[in-house]
């Protein structure tokens, strides 16, 4: 059993949106204030706390801001096998395919104080939810983004650290006595009692007592005169586990304060606790963990653990049978801005999020002149509705092709899927483009300019090929009507890259697959006639394209140079400049650089590459 799909409408800076979720671990990406967080807080309104310490509640707050949002509707579908839906019948959808739970807010009327919550179970045909008591057995645990986790892992951990005991010690006597406590728990508290009361016989804490005693006497000595002694809390289960702090430090090493470990280490160790707890207790159906920026305070290489962890610890809840009412099932969604901690997992389970700008609305003239009553505001007007709504896509639903699929999870490196957090990409072939291009930016762009600064927050990519078409995919293809990137330009050789496809049928290949998608007005392909370097020299940057030649063949450079310039202009010298530079083999990523070092800050920059930027930087329109 899963969480499947959240259908929302109306909250906060989302209108309207369906995301659909993986059955183990889902990672939300996208750009900052994109709606990530506000996903999180829906499962939060829709499923109980795992402690049932409830903190968070619908308010007029939530409510989207626009001209036909009036309430709050949060819908989640859950999937699973019979037996998973079994205590959810009344529950089911039309189809008998899945459970569904709607949770419906209508903010409060103008003369109101407190608005109004209804829950609809099914497809709410009576709008009622006949047994509330089963969502009670959909529980979440939620970390924030900002946690601090040597002070959760401090006192407060005590209710995990017991929880852990007590299912050891059940697996320890599962057979318990009708009369008596089981044999093993018995046994711990009888240790614990016996140690801690040696400590407590201690004679400096005698004298302590004592000190404390004698004023205590003088005071009493009239009435009733008291006596003091210090020892520990009465042994339980309980205050065992209030007692005991988690440690931590590198192996082969004792343990020390949490305080004491770098903040990184503590969150994973926290994070550890919290599952570990989870699967200790099983106290629910289905417990939906809920992560905000896992990767705070952790390098790359761990969170590419953590992510490979909080994924074998949801399926492998999957794998266990419990004895008890419970099917203790875990489910992960995290959301992220870690380009790495993406390319850490499969890339179908992945949901991109982005905002999308919504349209001026009109200001209508009115008429009225209804004050509203003291402390009460009227309907918000125009100038107060939102600019920005929330686009959701899940990679893993746009139906790409297996073979696409496999190609992303091999090419989406850390560098790489950097990509699915900008609504703007450009694609080139590799490391020598990805030099040139923000350089040429800089050329084109005045310093603070929009346009520099639209380049600045554009996602670059180089493929190291040519095979651009698994990106364009998973760029383009339109998920109810929203696309991960809006604004991807591609730039590429004209030439000849292989003996199978000429660049004008690459071209042409590529300028179909966006056809297909729909997606002219979303991505276009710039070609050059030939490839980089000759480009740049056609543009007019021969000192500077000399001086990188030589700076990698000091002596041979003059010979290319004499045979290249005794070309005519035009196409014959771009082709040969091409030939000699293959045949010389020379470094292309080593030659950007040492062009970019020769030309400074003042050269042309080639006519193909100079529109793609152009067009790439336009004004954002969705």
């Amino acid at each position: 059993m899963y969480l499947s799909r959240l259908d929302v409408r109306g909250f906060r800076s989302i209108k309207e949106t369906t995301v659909e979720l993986e059955r183990d671990v889902s990672v939300l990406i996208g750009e900052n204030s994109a709606g990530k967080s506000n996903v999180i807080e829906a499962v939060r309104l829709l499923t109980e706390p795992l402690d049932g310490r409830r903190s968070r509640y619908l308010d007029a707050d939530d409510v989207f801001r626009g001209p036909d949002c009036s309430e709050a509707i949060l819908t989640a579908s859950y999937r699973g096998s019979a037996e998973d839906l079994s205590p959810y019948q009344h529950a089911m959808a039309a189809d008998l395919s899945e459970a569904r739970f709607t949770l419906r807010y209508t903010p409060p009327a103008l003369d109101r104080l407190r608005g109004q919550v209804q829950w609809v179970a099914g497809n709410g045909a009576d709008g009622t939810d006949p047994q509330p008591k089963a969502r009670e057995r959909l529980r979440h645990v939620y970390l924030p983004a900002l946690r601090d986790a040597a002070r959760d892992l401090g006192s407060g951990a005590a209710s995990g650290v017991r929880v852990i005991i007590e299912s050891l010690l059940s697996e320890a006597d599962p057979i318990r006595d009708a009369d008596r406590q089981p044999n093993a728990r018995q046994a711990l508290l009888s240790h614990a009692a016996e140690h801690l009361g040696e400590i407590e016989r201690h004679p400096v804490l005698a004298r302590a007592a004592e000190r404390v005693a004698a004023p205590l006497k003088r005071l009493t000595r009239g009435a009733y005169e008291q006596h003091v002694g210090l020892g520990f809390e009465a042994m339980s289960m309980q205050s065992l586990a209030r007692g005991l702090r988690l440690r931590m430090a590198d192996l082969g090493l004792r343990p020390r304060e949490i305080a004491e470990s770098g903040m990184g280490y503590a969150n994973l160790l926290f994070i550890a606790h919290v599952l570990t707890k989870l699967e200790a207790a099983a106290e629910a159906d289905l417990t939906v963990l809920l992560v905000e920026e896992p990767e705070a305070h952790l390098h790359p290489p761990l969170q590419a653990l953590l992510m490979d962890y909080l994924h074998d610890a949801a399926a492998a809840s999957r794998t266990r049978r419990l004895d008890g009412q419970w099917r203790g099932y875990v489910q992960v969604v995290v959301t992220s801005h870690a380009p790495s901690l993406a390319a850490a997992i499969d890339a179908g389970d992945l949901v991109a999020f982005q905002r999308r700008p919504i349209p001026e609305p009109v200001a209508t003239p009115s008429t009225d002149t209804v004050e509203p009553a003291p402390g009460f505001a009227l309907e918000p007007a125009a100038a107060d509705w939102a600019r920005y709504e929330t686009a959701v896509v899940g990679v893993g639903q746009l139906g790409l092709p297996e073979a696409d699929l496999r190609k992303l999870n091999r090419y989406l490196n850390a560098t790489r899927s950097a990509l699915l957090f900008s609504p703007r990409v450009v694609l080139v072939e590799g490391v020598a483009e990805a030099l040139i291009l923000p350089a040429a930016a800089r050329v084109l762009f005045a310093a603070g300019s929009a346009d520099l600064a639209r380049f600045l927050g554009t996602v670059l990519v180089p493929i190291d090929g040519v095979d651009f078409e698994p990106y364009v995919r998973v760029l383009l293809t339109s998920a109810g009507g929203a696309r991960i990137s809006h604004r991807v330009a591609i730039i590429t050789d004209g030439d000849q890259q292989n003996r199978k496809k000429t660049g004008a049928e690459r071209i042409a290949n590529l300028n179909s697959v966006i056809g297909g998608l729909g997606a002219e007005g979303h991505a276009r392909v710039f070609a050059s006639a030939t490839t980089l370097e000759p480009e740049l020299l056609a543009a007019g940057n021969e000192a500077a394209i000399w001086a990188a030649w030589r700076k990698q063949q000091p002596r041979a450079w003059k010979t290319a140079e004499e045979e290249v310039e005794a070309e005519a202009a035009g196409l014959a010298r771009s082709t040969k400049f091409a030939s000699r530079m293959s045949e010389a083999e020379l470094r292309k990523g080593d030659f950007a650089q040492d062009f970019l070092e020769a030309a400074g800050d003042a050269w042309q920059v080639p006519g193909y590459m100079a529109d793609a930027l152009r067009w790439l930087t336009q004004e954002a329109t969705q």
